[in-house]
């Protein structure tokens, strides 16, 4: 997938047709000729996957993950 490249101005003045171009492709934004910002789509359980990771317990949760592998802590994911 190609990355299509848009400026701060298209962003203020054209946001609809933006975010639109942003289902289709990553779109770059640029101020002044220079990569600031990614635009990406993204589904409701990603955003949800991302919530976990930034809150204190899931950072609790993963930080034990290598320890609990190690000691036989484990659930497998698919069951036969």
């Amino acid at each position: 997938m190609a990355l299509q490249y848009r400026t701060l101005k298209d962003l203020r003045e054209k946001t609809s047709a933006v975010l639109q171009a942003a289902q289709q492709a990553d779109v770059v934004i640029t101020v002044r000729g220079e990569p600031k910002v990614l635009l990406q789509r993204i589904s409701r359980d990603e955003v949800e996957g991302l919530q976990f990771l930034k809150s204190p317990k899931g950072r609790r949760l993963l930080s034990r993950a290598p320890s609990d592998v190690k000691a036989g802590r484990t659930v497998p994911h698919f069951r036969a």
